[in-house]
């Protein structure tokens, strides 16, 4: 194992176990947090991270032994809740929906005793970060996912914690509003040494920590840096997998249907000029769009860009002020294409309170699928959900990725032709995305069917067959992603990846106009026409070692930046 950050751990771990109502969800874990690192805690739902974050924040009990910078969390747990913030999971969990964004930052600092000389910089400087300075007076309520959640990293960050709890804090947000957040929070770590431990349920984001923790079923299955790990593996997520599933695959959900659902015309969806107002707010602005039979395409871009308004368009929920959609040949709204499309809203696809054969045939019944028929689609749809012998449980109390792949399956009881997935994998754990995206690609190559999904987590995009980038309601780039990332390799340059040995300097490669950014103890470096001498020149200038410098793929988030920038 690599030397860790000197000094001793923050946060200690000794035989921890937790069960609640007799299920164990924490077992005997041992657990070091160095200081002035992000560390990751990353695993399936139900394996316990969230329970992990209350009890180093000190709102669970627990068996076993836990320290806080030498208190003893059994003990002594209100000695510790000055020195930390924590923001639970859940957009907008810990905001006041009725007050503005600066009465929210102001309330938190207040709760932690801050004073105002203290308070107002710190409050300035974490507006501007995020992009929230212009919204000051803007009650919370009335802000977007991706800006409540920036405005909850404020709330905690205001008092200057030296620990740090975030349990899912960027889920549901955009790529954006996501680079913002781990900005900043690079920075605190960087100027003030804060100590971030961060559940996350995206794998991209595991590798930008210093140090990483897997669990599975309430045990720790890995503890170290990321890159010990990478070492060895293509990458962290198959190294992830690796652990938990022991060399064995997914089991691949087979489709027992051999009917080809689309139909003769090349084109399953064409939109051409279409435009779309909310009162004044152009929402969408002359999108031209063709999606080919079979295609499996991706929609991305930051919250408000127009993706599900335009979807809601194409299904005949909105109703474009100009130009025209035709589905497999059909206009939305019509009674015939009904019957031909499925849809996962981004909010809404089951009933909380009906059970899953409940929900079942109630999407049977909307989509006129029933007797015989029903019945055999919806033992497919409790298969490929893991929901067998579960018929009559209600659905609230199913884990998020079990309701997800039940969604789904919701979705795809008539066989559509085109299905459409607004961000259907928000919040899921790795595990149950894989698995979802398996399904999808079967659907698509056995059946022909045409898939729609929008997404934020731009490891996703890879899985499309081409990817269309919006911003302000209009298609900025539209390719598939190799070609997507081959013209940044065309107008920025190759990427490359550097572990130091130690952190690198403030300005040491931006002051010659390479791009940085941090990846945990990892850098990303580019420029038009950097080569990998120009960099080791750099390091030996400075006598900064490293365990190596490589060249790797454009990461898709850094392509989605370069694309918004360029023409948004």
């Amino acid at each position: 194992m690599k030397q860790r950050t000197e000094g001793p751990p923050i946060i200690v771990f000794r035989g921890v176990s937790k069960r609640f109502k007799g299920l164990q969800v924490l077992r005997g874990i041992d657990l070091e947090v160095m200081p002035s690192e992000i560390t990751g805690i990353i695993g399936p739902d139900g394996s316990g991270k969230s329970t992990l974050l209350k009890i180093c924040s000190g709102v669970l009990s627990f068996e076993g032994r836990a320290e806080f910078m030498g208190t003893d969390l059994g003990k002594e747990c209100e000695r510790i809740k000055d020195r930390l913030s924590y923001m639970p999971q859940g957009i907008g969990q810990n905001l006041y929906m009725e007050l503005s964004v600066e009465e929210n930052i102001d309330f938190f600092a207040a709760i932690k005793d801050v004073p105002p000389g203290r308070r107002d910089p710190l409050k300035d400087r974490l507006l501007e970060a995020t992009g929230l300075a212009p919204f000051r007076r803007r009650l919370a309520r009335h802000l977007s996912g991706g800006m409540k959640q920036k405005l909850g990293i404020c709330c905690s960050l205001v008092s200057g914690p030296e620990v740090l709890l975030l349990d899912e804090p960027s889920t549901g947000i955009d790529p954006l509003s996501r680079r913002q957040l781990w900005e900043i929070l690079n920075d605190f770590v960087a100027r003030s040494g804060t100590t971030v431990l961060l559940g996350t349920s995206y794998m991209d984001e595991a590798e930008r920590c210093h140090a990483v923790v897997f669990l599975e079923a309430g045990g720790v299955i890995f503890s170290g840096h990321p890159e010990e790990l990478m070492e060895r593996e293509k990458g962290l997520e198959e190294a992830f997998f690796e652990m938990l599933l022991g060399g064995r695959e997914l089991p691949v959900q087979e489709i027992p249907f051999s009917a080809r659902v689309n139909g003769g015309d090349p084109a399953a969806i064409s939109v051409e000029g279409v435009s779309k107002y909310f009162d004044s707010f152009k929402a969408l602005d002359g999108i031209e769009l063709s999606i080919g039979q079979g295609e499996v395409f991706g929609l991305l871009g930051p919250n408000g860009a127009g993706k599900t308004t335009l979807i809601k368009c194409m299904i005949g929920l909105l109703r474009p002020d100009s130009g025209t959609i035709t589905v497999t040949g059909l206009r939305p709204g019509s009674p015939e294409l009904k019957q031909k499309i499925g849809y996962m809203s981004q909010t809404f696809s089951l009933y909380g309170d009906l059970s899953v054969r409940e929900n079942i045939e109630l999407y049977g019944t909307l989509y006129g699928v029933k007797g015989a028929e029903l019945r055999e689609r919806m033992g497919w749809v409790l298969d490929v959900s893991g929901l067998t012998g579960m018929e009559r449980t209600i659905v609230k109390r199913l884990p998020l990725g079990m309701k997800q792949r039940l969604a789904l399956g919701c979705a795809t009881l008539n066989l559509p032709a085109v299905l459409f997935l607004d961000e259907p994998t928000s919040g899921v754990d790795p595990v149950a995305r894989r698995s979802f995206w398996q399904f999808i690609r079967r659907l698509s190559e056995r059946l022909g069917m045409t898939v729609i999904v929008t997404t934020h987590n731009l490891v996703e995009a890879d899985f499309c067959d081409r990817i269309a980038i919006m911003n302000e309601g209009r298609v900025i780039a539209l390719d598939s992603p190799e070609n997507l990332k081959a013209a940044f390799r065309e107008s920025q340059g190759e990427v490359y990846e550097l572990y130091p040995e130690s952190p690198l300097e403030g300005g040491l490669f931006t002051s010659r106009g390479i791009s940085v950014t941090p990846f945990g103890r990892r850098y990303h470096l580019w420029k038009k026409g950097l080569r990998e001498e120009e960099i080791k020149a750099v390091l030996d200038s400075t006598g900064t070692a490293c365990h190596y410098l490589r060249r790797i793929r454009p990461p898709m988030e850094d392509v989605f930046i370069f694309f918004l920038q360029r023409r948004g």
